[in-house]
Parts: C-alpha cells; structure tokens; sequence
C-alpha cells in the first residue's frame, strides 16, 4: 500500500525521475549532493476500450421467446444468451414427417409386392416388363424418401439456428430486445466486451511517437480516487481512428473499468537535471524546510526551497534552491 501511494503522489506531481539518484553516502550518514536527470511527465486524457467486442445476432426471423442476459452479466462462449422462434418452422416440420412415414409405408409395400411378383417371375407367370417397372418405381420412392429425410434435417438445423450462443467469454454491454420482441435476420441481440485481460486505450494523435509496443506507461483512473496503475503496450494499431492512436495494453493487477471510461495516462514531456535528497534528511518547522548543510567541519540548518510537500515514487523531494551540487548534508538530529 506505501508503494502505491508513493506512486500515485508522484503521478499527481506529474514528475517521475528517469535514473536513480547519483548521490554517494560518506561516513556518519552524510550525502554528497550531485544533480540526477528527471523527467517530466504530463496527463494525456484517454478512453479505456475492450480488447475485443463481438455481437450476436438473429438468422431467424421470427420471436424471442427466451433472454437469459443482462447488461453486466458474464457469460463463457457457448452460452445460450436467447432463444428466437419462428412459428413456421413447427408445422413445415410436421408435414415432412407425416410425408416421411406415408413414404416410409408405400416403400414397405412395394418391397413386399416385387419380392413376390420375382416369385411369380422365376416360374414363369409374370412379365418382365412389370417387374422391371416395379423395381424403377420403388427406387424412385427410396429416394423420394432420402429428400424428405434431408429437407427435414434442414428444417430442424434452421430451427437451431434459434438458439444464439455467446461468441466468447465476454460482458454483456448491451441487450437490444426484449422477450416477446419480433426480429429479422441479422438483427443484434446483445453485444459484448472480451475478458482477455487486454485494455484498449485511445489516446490522441499527437502522442503517436511516445506510445511503442514494449513500453510502460503509467495509468491513473481519476473515477476512482486516482487509482494508479502500470500498463504494458503489447500492441500499437497501424492506423488512426477519429484522430486517435489505438493501442492495446496489459495492466499490472487487471483492471475492472467501465468501457468507455476515461483513464490519464502519464506521457513525457522532456528531461531536465535537478536535485533531490531524501525524505529523511528534510526537516519543517513553522513552515520552513530544513536541510543539514556542511559549512567547514560542522553542520548548520539551511532553509531549502521545495519543488512540493509531497515526495515522488522513491520517497526523495526535489530541492529548488538551498543546495549545490558538492555539497554535504546530514540526517537531523
């Protein structure tokens, strides 16, 4: 928790050094102040987006009879999300399977008549010329048969095609319809928001050369007290959208935002030397910063100027004016 706040005081500072202190520790805890390099830091405004967003859609026309989601809701990738029924399937249906069994039944019968009209032909008493017709007109109802059986695997495939399943593991962000809503084809159902732990972050274009696949970038959620994050960009699209660079990016700890929220993200604005000393060695009294100083070869309190009351990240204030580089400074009493 330290480390956070010591994070999130720097970027509310918008400074963050950029290499470790150059200071070297001298005997009895004293320090030799050198300048370190420090870079600035300013807030670019940008969106939190889903890594990756899908729908569902009817292929039916026809009525929603079931919605099992809800704006928020969680579903993993096969999940019956709604159900869409179209009431002429169920009667076409029943048709093909009476035709089906009437079809079934005049083949059984034609099978019974040519096995004993063969009989009758092997002994001399029935033409040639009926049997080969008969033989032609039971083939004719097999396959009449094997249409019907395919029309009626059709119908009941299309009549699945009701049944919309969720794309992937996703959030619902939106429900379109209603159950007892009448749809068309290729109408949206719900929409979703992946849950691949990938961020999408908008940011405007004139930050296009600071963002890079590899970089860390600092995030701070100002919706909720300034939370702090650190991201890693794995992914920089190649083109522009509404002016915007588009990036995708893995947080450190996931992060549960709202799409579409707005998130700062930390960009530099250039490096400048500077000097800073530890907390430890500051001392305030009737608000006036103190710093031990060497002046020969015995310390005084030496009012220093300070960049703010807050340290940064790694707990040191950045000093404006009171000290030089050289020279030597002491823990307080």
């Amino acid at each position: 928790m330290a480390a956070i706040r010591s994070i999130a005081l720097a970027v509310l500072l918008g400074v963050m050094p950029a290499t470790a202190i150059a200071e070297s520790v001298v005997s009895g805890g004293a320090l030799t102040i050198e300048e370190s390099t420090v870079i600035d830091y300013r807030p670019v405004v940008a969106r939190i987006e889903a890594g990756d967003t899908a729908t569902a859609r009817s292929r039916l026309q026809g009525v929603v009879t079931r919605l099992s989601i809800d704006e928020g809701d969680v579903v993993a990738a096969g999940d019956v999300v709604a159900i869409v029924t179209d009431d002429t399937l169920a009667p076409q249906l029943a048709a093909i399977a009476s035709r089906i069994e009437a079809l079934a039944a005049q083949i059984s019968q034609a099978e019974d008549d040519l096995a004993r009209n063969e009989a009758l032909f092997e002994d001399g008493f029935f033409p040639r010329a009926r049997l080969d017709e008969q033989r032609t007109a039971l083939d004719v109802m097999r396959r009449n048969l094997a249409s019907a059986q395919a029309e009626r695997r059709a119908l009941a495939a299309r009549q699945g095609e009701g049944r919309i399943l969720a794309p992937a593991d996703a959030r619902v962000t939106g429900v379109g319809v209603v159950e007892g809503s009448i749809v068309s084809p290729g109408e949206v159902i719900a929409s979703f928001a992946t849950l691949n732990g990938i961020v999408r972050l908008s940011l405007p274009e004139r930050h296009a050369s600071q963002v890079a696949e590899g970089e860390t970038v600092t995030l701070r959620l100002p919706s909720r007290d300034n939370d702090v994050r650190t991201a890693t960009i794995v992914k920089v699209y190649p083109e522009l959208r509404d002016g915007a660079v588009i990036a995708d990016a893995t947080v450190q700890g996931g992060l549960s935002a709202l799409v579409g929220e707005r998130v700062d993200v930390l960009a530099p604005v250039g490096e400048r030397r500077a000097i800073r000393v530890p907390e430890d060695y500051v001392t305030t009294r009737y608000g006036v910063d103190f710093v031990r100083v060497a002046v020969g070869d015995r310390y005084v309190d030496a009012p220093v100027a300070l960049a703010s009351t807050l340290t940064d990240a790694e707990g040191y204030y950045e000093v404006l004016s009171g000290l030089r580089p050289g020279d030597r400074i002491e823990r307080p009493e």
